[in-house]
């Protein structure tokens, strides 16, 4: 199995990749990366010095509010350019993983499944159901994994855990939180393993790809409070607001929970909970004598 990453030097793709595989970079260059811009370059030429025989799809602009100040460009990157990429493929018979999104949801209701209506509300959501959509019309080797919200272990990676305390640490006592909004955080070391497995065992279709709880930020931050501790905890302020009321570019939808039971079926692991993850991050790096100092 040599698999080639597309988008290798993200936040996604430094973690996910395996000793086996090959990851490209456009802007930011990493170790034992190869260059390749989606825009311009083909990507024939990796796929036979490389011999890659799967590949992963994770180039694109994923922040909602920068696809649509920039949404010729986007359109560009996240769309034409990724058809173009995808027809190479077709062309040559290799498996691809696509990485959509939780935001082709509505989130009107929540609980989503695979077989759920696709209503994007933003412009990166139907960006994704574009793709998706032209996927389904074009070949059957393929696998779109809709991904929610991801977060890591690590007290530096600025994903939902790390944001928190670091605000903590530094002595951040107040908090304006949407309650509102609904999502199913996923642990990236999760996904590593998902994508290995399904790149493995070329598993086919489409999947919700999901944590194993229906959360929101506000319940995310109580979690960490209670790990930390009552004195702590009694310290910090949180104000609620409604998603509504943050302000941002694009639109957010509201509860994008996913249902994941299908991809329950096809791994052979348990999903880590939040509270898993958080406690290992705090012990790890002290965060609980770190606040303390700080007040």
């Amino acid at each position: 199995m040599r698999p080639l990453i597309i988008g290798g030097s993200g936040k996604i793709g430094k973690i996910i990749s395996n000793k086996n595989s090959i990851k490209t970079y456009n802007k930011n260059k990493i170790q034992s990366g190869k260059k390749f811009n989606l825009l311009k370059d083909d990507i024939n030429y990796l796929i036979k010095k490389y011999n890659i025989d799967r590949v992963v799809l994770l180039s694109a602009i994923s922040d909602p509010d920068e696809c649509l100040k920039k949404e010729k460009y986007s359109n560009l990157l996240n769309v034409i350019k990724t058809k173009e990429l995808i027809d190479k493929l077709i062309e040559k018979n290799i498996f691809f993983i696509f990485f959509s999104s939780e935001y082709i949801f509505d989130g009107q209701n929540g609980n989503y499944n695979e077989r759920s209506y696709v209503k994007p509300v933003n412009l990166y959501g139907k960006q994704k159901r574009i793709v998706e959509n032209y996927i389904k019309t074009k070949t059957n080797n393929y696998c779109i994994l809709r991904i929610a919200k991801t977060y890591g272990d690590n007290i530096n990676d600025k994903t939902l855990i790390s944001s928190i305390l670091k605000k903590l640490i530094n002595g951040n006592n107040n908090f304006l939180i949407a309650p509102d909004q609904k999502f199913s955080p996923l642990y990236v070391k999760d996904l590593k393993k998902i994508i290995n497995l399904f790149l493995k065992k070329k598993i086919k279709g489409v999947f919700n790809v999901g944590g194993p709880e229906r959360l929101s930020r506000y319940d995310c931050i109580n979690i960490i409070l209670n790990i930390l501790g009552r004195k702590i905890k009694s310290q910090i302020k949180i104000k609620k607001t409604s998603l509504k009321e943050i302000d941002t570019f694009d639109k957010r939808p509201l509860n994008v929970s996913m249902n994941i039971n299908k991809l329950k079926k096809v791994i052979n692991f348990k999903l880590k909970k939040i509270n898993i993850v958080a406690k290992n991050v705090i012990a790890k790096n002290n965060v609980k004598n770190k606040i303390l100092k700080r007040r």
